[in-house]
């Protein structure tokens, strides 16, 4: 199997050097940028298997680096900041963050959740997995080739996206919690963070349901979490 690269964007030298460290220890390859645009070039030379991305960067926050990179690649961004507002690590989920973790942090810490980041590609599991297209209504995900539509139009979705709308599409009308989900698409307990599911589900349907207000794909079931409905 092929050594899997991490990209670490963090100007402070101390935390790139510490996080570099940790992850070589863990057989994983590493790549480093101090700012935002030299971030986004390595990503786009160097096409890594994930990234950790600090918030407060010269320049370019990590925030508007996010997005710019939402825009060339659905690879996993793991965000790293200080910033330990509930808003901050919002903002980091909506703006196409797959994960946010607080400084100071257990490098160990941050280590499990970059495995649990590139653990499987693909969901793993069940029978489900042997689904090429998943189609219902005007939604299509070919899963091997990982594209989705919406009536004719391509959509783009992060890696975590995807992996919850192929989850959720897998198994249509069955209810799954938070709690559920969390552990089956990043791979650990949630540990009641119920946030990062929702976050995720709203920028899911703002990008495939007609209207996101009223969803016609992912439907709320109240109490106890989501479903997809095939109906």
């Amino acid at each position: 199997m092929a050594e899997q690269t991490i990209l670490i964007i963090e100007d402070d030298p101390e935390i790139r050097n510490i996080i570099q460290l940790y992850l070589q220890k863990n057989q994983y390859g590493v790549e480093l940028a101090e700012h935002g645009d030299e971030g986004i070039a390595k990503m786009l030379a160097v096409q890594p298997d994930l990234i950790i991305l600090d918030v407060l960067l010269p320049g370019m926050n990590g925030f508007e680096v996010c997005k710019e990179i939402r825009k060339l690649s659905s690879v996993p961004i793991l965000f790293v900041s200080c910033m330990m507002e509930e808003h901050d690590k919002i903002v980091g989920l909506s703006v196409g963050g797959d994960d946010y973790i607080t400084k100071p942090f257990s490098p160990n810490e941050l280590v499990a959740r970059v495995k649990a980041h590139l653990r499987r590609p693909y969901l793993s599991g069940n029978s489900s997995n042997r689904l090429e297209i998943i189609q219902y209504k005007g939604l299509i995900m070919d899963v091997l080739k990982r594209h989705v539509s919406v009536d004719g139009i391509t959509v783009n979705l992060a890696k975590k996206e995807f992996e919850l709308l192929k989850y959720l599409g897998s198994h249509p009308g069955k209810i799954f919690t938070h709690e559920e989900l969390f552990r089956e698409i990043w791979g650990q307990e949630s540990y009641n963070d119920t946030r990062t599911i929702i976050v995720h589900i709203s920028n899911l349907r703002k990008k495939i349901e007609p209207d996101p207000t009223n969803p016609q794909y992912i439907i709320n079931v109240h109490g106890v979490g989501y479903k997809f409905d095939a109906s």
